[in-house]
C-alpha cells in the first residue's frame, strides 16, 4: 500500500517517488543522482506532508549538492521575500525587465473615481501593463476569485480615467496581470479568461508561470542562498539587493548586515554557483 502524503493545500495523495525525482531534475542535477535521492527519501519512516518530503529532499542535496539545494527550495525562498510582499513586487519586476519591459514600481495612479497605489507598471512595445502582486506567506494558500474581481475593479477605474485624458488615442493601459507565489482557485482562473486578465502563479500558466520565468531567465532570489540566515536575508532585502545575479556587485550590502572575511567569500561563491548550477564543494 502507497503511502499518503497531505499537500499543504490540505489535500492527500499518494506519495509519488517519480514526481519527487522530477522536482529534484528541474533543480539541475543528474537523473541517476536525483533517483538516488528520491529513493532514500522514500526511505524515510517519518513523512506524513509534502513538507516532510521537501525538507528531507533539501537537506540531503544541502550536504552534498548546495546550488541545487537552493534552486530545489526555490518555491520557499519565494516565500521568504517576505513577511511584507514589497520584496516580491521587486522581485517581479525584474523578473519582467528581463523580459523587455521597462518597469516602474510601487506607483501611485489617479482612477476616475479614487487613486489606486500600483505594485508594477510595465511598458513594452508601445503597450502598457498594470502587474498586481500577491504575496502569500503560507504556500498552502490560494488567490480567490473575489481577488481578481477587486483587481479587475481597480483596474477598471484606472482605465477610465486614461481614456478620458487621452481621448480615445491608443495610449491606455491594455492589461491587467495577476502575479501570486503561490496558486489560483479554479474560479479565480475561470473569471480571469473570460475578462482577458492574464494570470500567473508558481506552476500556472504552462510554458509561462513563474517557475519557468525565473528558469528562463536565470534570476534567482537572494533568498535561495542557503548559507545566509533569516535575519540577513531580511536584512540585505530591506536594503535593496533581491538577486543571487546581484550579489557579486553588491558585496557593500553584504557587509553593512555583518557578513565579511571567509564567510561573505562563502556566500559570494554560492550565488555564483546558483547563476551557473556548478557544485561549490
Amino acid at each position: 500500500m502507497s503511502k499518503k502524503i497531505k499537500k499543504t493545500t490540505g489535500d492527500v495523495e499518494s506519495f509519488s517517488l517519480e514526481k519527487l525525482q522530477r522536482s529534484i531534475e528541474r533543480a539541475g542535477i543528474d537523473a541517476t543522482i536525483a533517483a538516488e535521492i528520491a529513493s532514500e527519501v522514500a526511505q524515510e519512516q517519518d513523512i506524513t506532508t509534502t513538507v516532510d518530503v521537501h525538507k528531507i529532499a533539501y537537506q540531503k542535496l544541502k550536504k552534498k549538492y548546495r546550488p541545487t539545494a537552493a534552486r530545489y527550495n526555490l518555491k520557499r525562498a519565494l516565500k521568504a521575500l517576505g513577511p511584507s510582499g514589497y520584496p516580491f513586487e521587486q522581485f517581479v519586476a525584474r523578473l519582467l525587465d528581463a523580459r523587455g519591459y521597462k518597469t516602474s514600481t510601487n506607483r501611485t495612479i489617479r482612477g476616475k473615481c479614487i487613486t489606486h497605489e500600483i505594485d508594477v507598471i510595465g511598458y513594452k512595445d508601445e503597450r502598457h501593463f498594470v502587474f498586481e502582486c500577491k504575496f502569500h506567506n503560507k504556500l498552502g494558500y490560494k488567490s480567490d476569485v473575489q481577488t481578481i474581481l477587486y483587481m479587475k475593479a481597480r483596474f477598471d477605474d484606472i482605465q477610465a480615467r486614461w481614456n478620458d485624458i487621452h481621448e480615445g488615442r491608443d495610449k491606455h493601459f491594455h492589461k491587467l496581470w495577476v502575479v501570486t507565489n503561490t496558486q489560483f482557485t479554479s474560479q479565480a482562473v475561470a473569471y480571469a479568461k473570460c475578462v482577458d486578465i492574464e494570470l500567473m502563479s508558481w506552476r500556472y500558466p504552462k510554458g509561462r508561470s513563474l517557475a519557468e520565468l525565473i528558469d528562463k531567465t536565470g534570476l534567482h532570489p537572494v533568498t535561495a542562498i542557503t548559507k545566509l540566515t533569516k535575519g540577513q536575508k531580511d536584512r540585505i532585502l530591506h536594503d535593496g539587493l533581491i538577486l543571487c545575479r546581484e550579489v557579486e556587485s553588491k558585496q557593500d550590502v553584504l557587509k553593512k548586515a555583518g557578513i565579511h572575511g571567509h564567510k561573505l567569500e562563502q556566500i559570494v561563491a554560492e550565488a555564483r554557483a546558483i547563476v551557473e548550477l556548478r557544485s561549490t564543494v
